[in-house]
């Protein structure tokens, strides 16, 4: 019965994703993603780093630093879905679903109605369009539910995997909460630390394919110098934000004239106090209680103007860009404290309890669950030679190649004889005079060229074109042009692949005699 309400409440949430078309949100580059995406696997290239497809066809190295769930999520589901736009739907629709469902495993039902209802979850889902902190909010709950069960071998691949999608979610977001989950584990861990500190690390190596050219790669493209061009003083909220904030569509800004909302949510405040006070009269102050509320307070609290001080103690931080994204952390552990109220109700009157919860939360909350503008728009619509061509410089920037002073503004001239798929470039090239031969790619160091079966050096020319680095007299050339991914890249995927393969052969094992009670 529980889960049916639950399911209901999700669907109410969804309604909007059952129209023909699609909704207009600040971040409109998923479908974009999954196309260009799904064209760069089926060349051959997997992971997926490079696509010749956007940057006016100069190319782009979106998936080599672009957190890969959801991207690939709604890649795999376009296989199986008659359009790009429906599996972008049945991605979100996975999603609100696992999110509510990982909050009724870790909290009960009310918590879960509560998170699924997070005004938080409404500007993200229908506003933003940032559908890769929604896989971090989704796999939140997981997280903990599986990191506080008793640990066995038997239970530890499903636990890394949870742990790894939730470093792979998101480029900064799962960082800002390693303190806190860290805290989780060494509390409901502490008696099986070995086994979780083995979990803990195989989930980073899982991983480290994504995470190594993220943290020691980023010298390749402008991530940093674009990301630490939005302030986080500009975007700090005020106090008074998180309790009453005017809903809009408009985007973040300085002081208090967003045109968006941070509201935490007023009933689920309203659930959280009347909770915390039962817990204090009855002194059932729980570990897991104190947890979300310290979660709830530090990260709204780091959210504010008040915290930026902290903020400026790390200035690696500057990347997160918008002090409010910690939001999801905040809002998460405001549902999960909503949890133990029914538990004043006699079990004749719980029903009606849940029920007048769940009403109020519908209430106050449901309203914000729908877009400003739904459009009827097809693929063809959202794929147009101009999308592919602006949408890095207009939506995703900060991956441009270091080597390019600045995104072209025309389309990359075609070679004659050459062709360029996803991934490479390759054909007869007829080189015109004595001079170095240029390729209308993007470079970066992973370009590999064979010039009549020879490798030969590339460098960045002067607009950061591939440009070999030795001039070659006139005559025609066989030519190739391929992606390579460097060392460090490959030390990733090994690590990745000999992790997973470990764990599945280790969680096959014998369950150790000596274990967490």
């Amino acid at each position: 019965m529980k889960k049916i309400l639950l399911f209901l409440v999700v669907l109410l949430t969804l309604l909007p994703l059952f129209r023909t078309g699609l909704f207009n949100v600040h971040d409109p580059t998923s479908v974009v993603r999954f196309f260009t995406l799904k064209q760069t696997l089926l060349d051959g290239q997997i992971p997926a780093a490079w696509t010749n497809l956007l940057n006016h066809n100069y190319g782009y190295p979106l998936f080599l630093y672009y957190a890969p769930v959801f991207s690939y999520l709604g890649t795999l589901l376009s296989f199986i879905t008659p359009s790009y736009i429906i599996a972008l739907k049945v991605a979100l629709i996975i999603l609100a679903l696992a999110g509510g469902f990982g909050m009724y495993k870790l909290a009960g039902l009310i918590p879960a109605v509560a998170y699924t209802l997070l005004p938080y979850h409404a500007s993200t889902l229908y506003v933003r369009g940032s559908y890769a902190e929604l896989v971090t909010m989704a796999l939140l709950p997981w997280l903990l539910y599986f990191w506080q069960k008793l640990l066995t071998r038997k239970n530890l691949l499903s636990l890394t995997l949870i742990t790894s999608l939730f470093f792979l979610s998101h480029n900064s977001l799962p960082f800002l909460f390693l303190p806190a989950l860290i805290t989780w584990i060494l509390y409901f861990q502490r008696h099986s630390l070995k086994l979780a500190a083995l979990a803990f690390a195989t989930s980073i190596f899982m991983s480290s394919w994504f995470l190594l050219p993220v943290f020691f790669e980023r010298s390749f493209v402008k991530i940093d110098v674009t990301a630490t061009a939005t302030s986080l003083q500009t975007h700090a909220l005020r106090l008074s934000q998180l309790w009453h904030s005017p809903w809009g569509y408009g985007g973040s800004s300085s002081g208090v004239g967003d045109g968006m909302s941070f509201m935490l949510g007023k009933f689920q405040l309203v659930l959280a106090a009347f909770t915390l006070l039962y817990l204090l009269i009855k002194k059932h102050l729980s570990f897991s209680s104190l947890y979300f509320l310290g979660i709830f307070i530090i990260y709204s609290f780091s959210t504010l103007d008040l915290s930026l001080p902290l903020w400026d103690l790390v200035p690696s931080l500057q990347i997160v860009q918008f002090p409010w994204r910690t939001l999801a952390f905040a809002t998460f552990g405001l549902a999960a404290l909503s949890g133990a109220l029914e538990n004043i109700f006699s079990k004749k009157y719980r029903l009606c309890y849940v029920l007048c919860a769940m009403s109020c939360l519908l209430y106050f909350n449901l309203k914000f669950f729908k877009p400003e503008v739904y459009e009827t728009y097809i693929d063809s619509d959202l794929l147009t030679q101009e999308k592919l061509d602006i949408t890095a410089r207009d939506k995703i920037p900060e991956y441009l190649p270091s080597a390019m002073p600045d995104f072209p503004h025309r389309s990359a001239p075609v070679m004659p004889g050459l062709t360029q798929t996803a991934t490479s470039i390759s054909g007869n090239l007829e080189h015109p005079a004595n001079s170095p031969i240029t390729l209308p790619i993007a470079y970066m160091p992973q370009w590999q060229l064979l010039l009549n079966g020879q490798l030969v050096g590339v460098q960045a020319d002067s607009s950061g074109l591939v440009t070999t680095i030795e001039s070659y007299p006139p005559g025609n050339y066989q030519l190739n042009l391929t992606w390579h991914r460097t060392t460090l890249e490959n030390t990733g995927l090994i690590l990745s692949l000999i992790s997973l393969i470990f764990m599945i052969g280790y969680s096959r094992g014998t369950t150790p005699k000596k274990h967490q009670k």
